[in-house]
């Protein structure tokens, strides 16, 4: 049997402030995360500022992860990530990038679309942008769910070739 090529999350995430989550790379699952010919993934102990996992090419983009308790009922949470571009950048035209986020497993997905294609490479840009994606918490549990928030970046509907962003990490909190 092959070793699975995925990576899963090996990492907590880090509260920054009561409110407030920065979920780092290794904290993420990051299809073909492992495999050396798609990703460079920071070293096991690095959660800072300066580490990022680096896309180096892949036609399947899914970078996905959840809260690690439950969220809080009825309250309102904004998802998204701090990303930036290498200046050698590829495939990212006509090609767009869904942010998705949903409370529990069986939740549906809220989402945003946007394009990459524009940005300038080498800044560190949140996304969504000015278009924030939020999402409100049920007033109840639902029967046979959790209460975790799920989210992700993706782009797997294109099937094109695409590489040089790097993910510096994802956030999640609560909107006042």
């Amino acid at each position: 049997m092959a070793p699975d090529p995925h990576f899963k999350a090996d990492s907590p995430i880090k509260n920054i402030e009561e409110n407030k989550f920065k979920i780092y790379p290794r904290a993420l699952n990051i299809t073909w995360g492992k495999d050396k010919r798609f990703w460079n993934l920071p070293h096991r102990d690095t959660r800072n500022e300066d580490s990022f996992a680096e896309l180096k090419q892949v036609c399947w983009l899914e970078v996905t992860g959840s809260t690690e308790k439950d969220v809080l009922v009825e309250e309102k949470y904004k998802v998204g990530f701090v990303i930036s571009l290498r200046p050698d950048a590829f495939g990212w035209d006509d090609c767009s990038v869904y942010i998705m986020a949903k409370i529990g497993r069986r939740g549906n997905y809220s989402f945003k679309k946007m394009s990459l294609a524009a940005l300038p490479t080498g800044k560190r840009i949140t996304i969504p942008d000015d278009d924030q994606l939020i999402i409100q918490v049920p007033a109840f549990k639902p029967d046979n769910d959790d209460l975790k928030l799920y989210f992700g970046l993706y782009e797997v509907w294109t099937n094109r070739w695409k590489g040089g962003l790097r993910i510096h990490h994802a956030f999640v909190e609560i909107v006042e």
